[in-house]
């Protein structure tokens, strides 16, 4: 029996896992987040049959919601969605259940392009818990931000607040402190 489920969205030849994440798996290998995996051949895994339990196990957003279409695949978006879960949610936003990461692959571009306001948007209006990051941190919960622009349906004012809010994690990224909340790393 296979732990892995069967799913329409597929990888493919992306890879954005393979350097985007950072992990320690069980059966030896640690990997920070930028690095790329040793195993990733550039448009797949060498080791994919027999890779680490965490690789098999680990699935992005995008790959669980199949109403989301190849543009949202990460290395066709420049976007990772990854679910955020448990004590990682703010209590007023757990009722809808899983949150969403979007974890910022490239540059702002990821922000203007067709479909991703909107799709942060709706996620807000249904009270989902939405975090911004980039690879090897920040990660910040964004509602906080947003809602009032969600509630208005400002558009153009919300994809405004989502690059102000990128280009405050690159500068806290700049900085070495741990968010745009933060303050720095002592």
């Amino acid at each position: 029996m296979s732990e892995e489920p069967v799913l329409q969205n597929s990888c493919g030849t992306c890879i954005a896992c393979c350097y985007a994440l950072a992990f320690n798996a069980e059966e030896g290998l640690k990997k920070k987040a930028g690095d790329m995996c040793p195993n990733c051949t550039g448009t797949g895994c060498r080791i994919y049959e027999t890779r680490f339990k965490l690789c098999r196990l680990f699935l992005c957003a995008w790959r669980k919601l199949p109403m989301l279409g190849e543009e949202w695949r990460p290395d066709n978006s420049g976007v990772m969605m990854i679910e955020v879960e448990g004590d990682d949610i703010p209590q007023a936003y757990r009722a809808a259940g899983v949150g969403i990461e979007f974890l910022m692959l490239k540059d702002e571009t990821i922000i203007t392009r067709p479909g991703f306001s909107e799709y942060v948007g709706s996620l807000m209006s249904r009270r989902v818990a939405v975090f911004m990051g980039m690879i090897g941190g920040p990660k910040t919960i964004i509602n906080q931000y947003l809602e009032p622009l969600v509630a208005a349906k400002d558009l153009p004012g919300l994809t405004a607040m989502l690059l102000h809010i990128f280009n405050m994690h690159l500068e806290a990224r700049r900085l070495g402190i741990a968010g745009p909340d933060h303050k720095p790393a002592g």
